[in-house]
Formats: structure tokens, sequence, C-alpha cells
């Protein structure tokens, strides 16, 4: 029998030159497995939250979450969230941090509006207290 695992995961595309949010962006991922262990939903086990960096090659020049969809079969709910070259280029690594952090928790609220509207059973408490443990922690460090 397998162990069933549950987890907030982030994903990212970047469009190549951007130096500046990588480690941010791997930083927060490890604080997130750290704090958000779950189950959070018997239907969900995974919130997968994708990073559209924009950048010279291509620029995703939105912001928030778009594109929600949720997989019954394998059990995932996903979201595309904005991340232009502005919020990143020129700004100091506090902004950086400041503004992954909040488009995070943009993208679970998501995800929890979407499973509201399907009428999913979340512990959206509980996942939402072990997501500000998780910022926390990132917004501490620079």
């Amino acid at each position: 029998m397998t162990e069933l695992t549950y987890a907030i995961t982030l994903g990212e595309q970047t469009s190549g030159e951007d130096d500046r949010t990588g480690k941010h962006v791997l930083e927060l991922r490890k604080l997130l497995a750290k704090h958000c262990k779950g189950p959070y939903c018997e239907e969900i086990s995974e919130f997968a939250l994708v990073l559209r960096i924009g950048g010279d090659m291509q620029e995703f020049d939105f912001e928030g979450g778009e594109r929600i969809r949720r997989n019954r079969k394998d059990k995932y709910i996903t979201v595309d969230l904005g991340f232009p070259s502005r919020k990143w280029k020129g700004v100091d690594d506090r902004e950086i941090r400041k503004y992954l952090s909040e488009i995070v928790e943009t993208g679970l609220l998501c995800c929890l509006h979407r499973l509201k509207k399907d009428k999913v059973k979340v512990h959206q408490a509980s996942l939402m207290r072990d997501f500000t443990k998780a910022k926390q922690d990132f917004l501490r460090t620079t």
C-alpha cells in the first residue's frame, strides 16, 4: 500500500534570463513542504501553484490567479500565478519575497474559492494557518 502525500507544490515557468527570483522560489517551496503537510481535503491531495515569471523572452503580464483547473481523477487543483518582470526587476530581495508570498496566498485563496463553489469540504482554517507559518518564516529571512 502506498502512503498518501498531501502537498502545496510551487512550480515555475520563467523566460530564462531571470536570476533574481529562483532562490526565493526554492526557499518558499521548502517552507511550504515543511509547514503544509495536510490533509486539508479528502478530494484534493495537491494544491499545484504555477508561477509564470515574466522576462525579456516571454512576459507574463498578469497578476493574481488565472486558469484554475481541478482534476478529480488525480485529486489536484492548479492555478497559474502571474509574476510580471516589473515586480522583480529593479527591486530589492525583500520586495520580491513580499510579492511572492502574496501571490502564493492569492493562489491558495483562488483554489479554495473554486473548491467551495464545487461544494468540496476543505479544512480551510488549517490550510491557511499552516501557510501563514510558512509565510512568516519566509518573510523573516532576507
